[in-house]
């Protein structure tokens, strides 16, 4: 036994091992080389971006078209991530790298974050390896968030950080944990607002925690409420002026395909509500259970303070969603809302093994490799997706070959645009990161006016996809900002290939210029 009077380490045997095994066996030596791994991990997953096609997904478009402007709001997200890329585009640059990076340096801090506060809780150190490689094996994580999701990963982190902080404070309480705790909290809602949801199931969690009513009850803690607020309240403002349009959004997808009777609306969101947990817990819960299987286990040990700690915020967790879908009989439930709620259960988990498990070499020889793979597959799976898809003649946003588009207008047509008015979000960012020095204005995001000046030689350009006639709309923009009627434009149309081309196929382009002879004041 070590001073502390828990039982010391022993070094897994890596004798008769193999190599694969051996690498999984010098991961569990070092609680750090785990977060190193994943260091490298989400380095190899930047540059793995630049070599698929350059279009912009939904939240990267998003992302470069807000960097025109700062605002205390956006739209039906909170805007941590926004001011977040601006600064990284403020410093880096705009490029497909920064863009990269930006996402997967919060990715990478979430896991590192993760796994520093598994440390925390758990006397065998072999196991934070476990409980940070179960979390990679979420599919909302391996593979969702490392696609798209921005707001998401953010939510992550700010939530890894709040339950990080809240047990460092607990084990440790000074002032300046009960500040952090607080700077937590209030970037947590300013990164996503289900945030609020993990707040009071953390507090509760603490509350029932032998060491934590003292730390809720010391008078330190309105530094954290302080604080928390403080961070908060700018957007608080922007949320006042702009709540229904921060809130249609989200609530029509909360409402989508419901039942008419409440009944059956209650039944179906609390249906989705299992359901989408159950999908996030799966795949970690099956490799930690077949690895575990045919292990002789412990004799009945006394419960971990941690364990219940976790078991307590999963049903705060429960008890607040079902409430929450009782008052607002809320019918979807997208797994990718539920993900970063239910994010500490790897740690759960482990917890409950490291309780039970009698042969901890056994395990980590059997359940690390199965992680480890997944490393090396998913981004040769996010390389060949789109070839792949195009193989089978389907068609993706992402496999869209904005760049031709403008090699077109450019260089074909000798456009040089002075404003660029496009209908949606999606369409708006993939321009302005095409046309990085033409400011890209969208008809559903009023508060941005960019400054222009319409001549021969630098016209406005309307550009929108599909078969859709987004001219009108386009046209009401431009009419409002110069205070004239624009008539008697000319709309052209351009079928662009994919980037990967699949047959009979093509992104159709419609745009228009408009010139001093078409305004009328």
């Amino acid at each position: 036994m070590d001073i502390t009077g828990h039982t010391a380490e022993k070094p897994m045997n890596v004798k008769n091992v193999g190599l694969f095994k051996r690498l999984a066996i010098c991961l569990t030596e070092n609680p750090n080389a785990v977060i190193v791994l994943f260091g490298a991990y989400f380095l190899i997953q930047t540059i793995v971006r630049q070599m698929v096609p350059p279009a912009l997904r939904i939240d990267e478009a998003q992302q470069i078209l807000f960097s025109q402007w700062l605002a205390l709001g956006y739209d039906a997200q909170p805007p941590l991530y926004n001011w977040y890329q601006q600064a990284v585009f403020a410093v880096f640059g705009t490029s497909m790298a920064t863009l990269a990076l930006a996402k997967n340096f919060i990715l990478f801090l979430t896991f590192a974050v993760f796994a520093k506060t598994a440390e925390l809780v758990l006397e065998n150190k072999r196991f934070v390896v476990v409980a940070t490689m179960a979390l990679f094996t979420i599919p909302q994580v391996f593979w969702q968030a490392q696609r798209d999701l921005t707001h998401t990963a953010m939510l992550m982190l700010t939530f890894a950080l709040l339950l990080y902080t809240s047990i460092r404070l607990i084990q440790r309480p000074t002032v300046m944990g009960y500040i952090l705790v607080g700077l937590v909290a209030g970037l947590g809602m300013l990164s996503k607002y289900n945030f609020a949801l993990a707040l009071p199931a953390v507090l509760f969690a603490v509350l029932l925690h032998p060491q934590g009513r003292a730390r809720v009850f010391d008078r330190r803690f309105l530094l954290t409420i302080l604080v928390s607020v403080i961070v908060f309240l700018p957007h608080v403002f922007w949320l006042i002026d702009n709540l229904g349009f921060a809130s249609e959004v989200t609530l029509k997808r909360m409402a989508e395909d419901a039942p008419e009777n409440r009944f059956l609306q209650v039944g179906r969101g609390l249906g989705r509500f299992v359901a989408g947990s159950l999908i996030i817990f799966a795949i970690p819960s099956v490799l930690l259970a077949l690895s575990a299987r045919g292990q002789i286990w412990k004799s009945k040990t006394p419960s971990s303070p941690w364990l219940r700690f976790f078991l307590h915020y999963f049903i705060a967790v429960s008890i607040l969603m079902t409430l929450v879908i009782l008052m607002t009989t809320m019918t979807e439930l997208r797994d990718r809302w539920l993900l970063p709620l239910l994010l500490p259960f790897p740690i759960l988990a482990v917890l409950v093994l490291e309780q039970h498990l009698a042969d901890v070499d056994r395990f980590l020889v059997r359940f690390l490799p199965i992680p480890l793979i997944m490393l090396v597959l998913v981004p040769v799976a996010l390389l060949l997706s789109q070839p792949v898809m195009a193989l089978l003649g389907k068609t993706s946003s992402s496999n869209y070959d904005w760049q031709a588009f403008r090699q077109h207008v450019v260089e074909k047509e000798g456009i040089s645009p002075s404003v660029i008015v496009t209908p949606n979000w999606p369409a708006g960012g993939n321009l302005r990161f095409i046309f990085p020095d033409v400011p890209v204005a969208t008809t559903i995001y009023d508060d941005y006016d960019p400054p222009f000046t319409i001549s021969d030689e630098h016209p406005a350009l309307f550009v929108w996809t599909g078969n859709d006639a987004g001219a009108p709309t386009l046209t009401q923009w431009l009419e409002g900002q110069l205070n004239a009627d624009v008539k008697g434009f000319q709309t052209s149309v351009l079928d662009v290939p994919l980037y990967y081309p699949v047959k009979d196929k093509a992104l159709r382009f419609n745009y228009a210029l408009v010139k001093p002879s078409n305004i009328e004041k």
